[in-house]
């Protein structure tokens, strides 16, 4: 017979939210539509004016600023997008594929690295392996935003 341990069940804090905004995953379009680095440049550009318009939004909290990148990986015959939004003193990254919808990776930390040992990111990680800093995130998806 086994011994039993009364341990309290395992709780994780909550990350918290940048501006308070939630960025939708990208809309799927059809399966295998995007096969060229146009197309999926043509996608992403549409999926980031449909959700971020310019790429300003005003809030409660302050000035959200929106950007993105895209990439065609025809080695993954992927096209992913990177999404960054910033507001007041947070940064949030993340990695989707377009085809797919999937989350791939996500950053949450500093706006501002102002050492390694003092801005450490809320969150950090792509796919499986996490990350500490801004530049291993950058390390990690490189592979999916280059060829």
């Amino acid at each position: 017979m086994l011994p039993a341990c009364d341990a309290p069940p395992r709780t994780e804090t909550p990350v918290p939210q940048v501006a308070q905004s939630k960025a939708p995953a990208p809309s799927k379009p059809a399966p295998g539509a995007l096969t060229s680095p146009e197309q999926c440049g043509k996608a992403s550009r549409a999926i980031f004016q449909r959700d971020w318009k310019e790429g300003t939004v005003n809030s409660a909290d302050g000035t959200l600023k929106a950007d993105y990148r895209h990439h065609y990986n025809a080695g993954r015959s992927t096209c992913f997008y990177l999404l960054t939004l910033a507001s007041t003193g947070t940064i949030r990254k993340m990695l989707f594929d377009v085809d797919g919808g999937e989350l791939y990776g996500e950053y949450l930390g500093p706006a501002i690295v102002e050492s390694p040992l003092v801005s450490k990111p809320k969150a950090c990680r792509v796919e499986s392996l996490y990350c500490a800093s801004d530049g291993e995130w950058e390390v990690l998806v490189r592979p999916y935003m280059e060829e």
